[in-house]
């Protein structure tokens, strides 16, 4: 039996990483996430968070695939602690870890239709 790679997982899991992005593309995604929520980082943000095949995520670790701060990213992962979305996990390594709470939550759906609707609209002109 062979095991999986993280690269073969993330393959399974478009869309394409924030960090491999162009900035005026990035700038567009972060327009879009200010106007549906309210903060410019929430959408990139989700993105990675559903990205991750185990649901189980760090502030650090998810500096890998966005390309902002990792208190930025912190701050994200606590709103969505507060909405029900995350539930932290305990430290792993010196790292607050967070799991996915419902992978069927529509919230993580519309977050990566609105985002490839960004990437593909830009791509297409």
């Amino acid at each position: 039996m062979s095991i999986t790679s993280a690269e073969d997982l993330e393959a399974q899991f478009g869309p394409t990483r924030p960090k491999d992005l162009p900035l005026q593309t990035i700038s567009v995604v972060r327009e879009r996430s200010k106007r549906l929520f309210g903060n410019k980082d929430r959408l990139e943000v989700a993105v990675a968070i559903k990205r991750v095949a185990l649901g189980k995520v760090s502030a650090t670790d998810l500096g890998r695939d966005v390309d902002m701060a990792v208190n930025r990213i912190r701050a994200q992962l606590l709103a969505l602690e507060a909405l029900g979305l995350l539930a932290k996990t305990g430290d792993e390594d010196g790292k607050r870890m967070f799991q996915r709470t419902n992978d069927d939550d529509r919230f993580w759906g519309f977050a990566v239709g609105e985002y490839e609707d960004v990437i593909g609209s830009l791509l297409d002109d």
